[in-house]
């Protein structure tokens, strides 16, 4: 089922929300010197962001695995972004 454009466009800002709060989450866990939680909100701050660009590209991914799957396909593959970004 394809969404329509003002969906995909809520979803795409809900997820880059998701992910700006998640670093937000992560800054504070850090001061705490909780490493290994920091590194997961990162993850998932990362995940989210992700995740974003998949939808507004049309791309997409049921799985963890998926995303990453789709992002180096459709976005490293393909030199749109450098893997030294």
């Amino acid at each position: 089922m394809k969404l329509k454009q003002e969906d995909k466009d809520a979803l795409v800002k809900y997820r880059l929300e998701r992910a700006k709060e998640t670093i937000a989450e992560a800054e504070g866990i850090m001061q705490l010197s909780y490493w290994r939680i920091a590194a997961n909100r990162l993850y998932y701050a990362c995940y989210y962001a992700t995740t974003a660009l998949l939808i507004k590209n049309d791309f997409t991914a049921h799985t963890h695995a998926g995303v990453i799957n789709q992002f180096g396909l459709n976005f490293i593959s393909t030199n749109i972004i450098s893997k030294e970004q």
